[in-house]
């Protein structure tokens, strides 16, 4: 049996996404796609705060789109935050999770468009 030709049931059926398929992968692709816009606003603005008491702008996951439940709301709160939820951040950002919980703050810090910790 060819698997050129177009009868259902055939192999290269198998291999063409269905309508509804390719519709969910646009779907999470343009939700992707707006968080990494927002993402980048915020990151762009939290670049600009001036103390570790100023109100952070929150980044949305790139998974769902929404913002990232329990985000540190001040740069002083991400110190606190703990091992967990870091890793639950750089989850949601889709970033590598790996290293000590001080790396880990660090490339949180960075994602969120803040400098690095003071020594």
């Amino acid at each position: 049996m060819s698997t050129t030709g177009t009868k259902s049931g055939t192999k290269l059926d198998a291999a063409v996404p269905r309508k509804d398929e390719v519709v969910q992968r646009l779907d999470k692709l343009e939700a992707r796609t707006k968080a990494i816009n927002s993402n980048n606003v915020a990151r762009v603005a939290n670049s600009h705060l001036t103390s570790a008491d100023d109100k952070l702008h929150v980044l949305h996951s790139l998974k769902t789109g929404r913002p990232i439940e329990r985000f540190p709301t001040t740069p002083k709160e991400i110190a606190k935050l703990t091992d967990t939820l870091v890793d639950a951040i750089l989850l949601a950002l889709d970033v590598e999770r790996t290293g000590s919980k001080e790396q880990k703050v660090e490339k949180l810090r960075m994602q969120i468009g803040l400098k690095p910790s003071p020594a």
